[in-house]
């Protein structure tokens, strides 16, 4: 499917939303696949730990992540978050080792009914290499939540990324090999919806794509309120590009300071 349709679609649900904001009740409620991409600041810091399982054509992968965040003022949070990764290609052996560190932090530039927040990220390079890691990268994004009752929320968010990558020349004169390193620019584009079935459950559907690496993730998920501060949270992701899984599962536990 070509990027300009993933657009559409996303384009389309923030129209909905438009049309049929009112109130909210399902902030507490964090998503999955753009979990510091939002537009929602907590009243108390919160912090999540999960394990996920991806599937590629040509490998498969384990993600243990630890991840959290901390309110600032009623307006501002930062975040931050850390995997242990493991990598596991066809025909292969394996590379288990650490992610960069991710620092990340957002702003709420407008704060309701319709939340509009602005933010941005940096990974520092402390990761290993073997798992594709120990790259510095930022970015920048807006995100936005629509309440349509109390029941339903529409979300949004673009960014543009800049990612490190690097190429290699060598040298035979002096047996050198050369590094060059530059950041190239990906707009990054996500779209969804948060219903509360209950009380307890709330269902968040997503939609994630990149503008560059044919990366394009749709994914289902349940939120179960096990107390008001703590959350049981699972999703199963299915990849519409080739850069993205074939099919990502995982589930965390996530628990805010009363």
């Amino acid at each position: 499917m070509r990027f300009y349709n993933f657009v559409v679609i996303i384009l389309s649900m923030i129209f909905v939303g438009l049309v049929h904001a009112q109130g909210n009740n399902l902030d507490n409620v964090h998503l999955f696949q753009n979990f510091f991409r939002d537009a929602t600041i907590a009243a108390t810091p919160y912090g999540q730990g999960g394990l996920t399982y991806s599937d590629y054509d040509y490998a498969s992968s384990i993600e243990i992540r630890g991840q959290g965040s901390v309110p600032i003022n009623p307006q501002m949070e930062v975040g931050g978050g850390i995997s242990l990764l493991s990598f596991s290609p066809d025909g292969g052996s394996s590379s288990t080792g650490i992610s960069d560190l991710l620092v990340t932090g957002r702003y709420l530039v407008v704060p309701g009914p319709t939340k509009i927040a602005a933010g941005g990220y940096i990974t520092l390079p402390i990761g290993q290499k073997k798992v594709g890691q120990n790259n510095f990268n930022f970015g920048a994004f807006g995100a936005l939540r629509y309440p349509v009752n109390d029941q339903v929320q529409i979300t949004g968010t673009a960014g543009l990324d800049f990612l490190e990558s690097k190429s290699y020349e060598y040298n035979l004169a002096t047996g050198e090999l050369k590094e060059t390193t530059k950041h190239e620019a990906t707009l990054v584009l996500g779209g969804g919806g948060l219903y509360a079935l209950n009380e307890q459950v709330t269902l968040v559907g997503e939609l994630t794509l990149w503008s560059r690496g044919n990366y394009a993730l749709i994914s289902g998920g349940a939120d179960y309120m096990l107390q008001n501060n703590m959350h049981l949270r699972g999703f199963l992701g299915l990849g519409l590009d080739n850069a993205a899984p074939n099919v990502s599962i995982g589930g965390s536990l996530l628990v805010s300071l009363p």
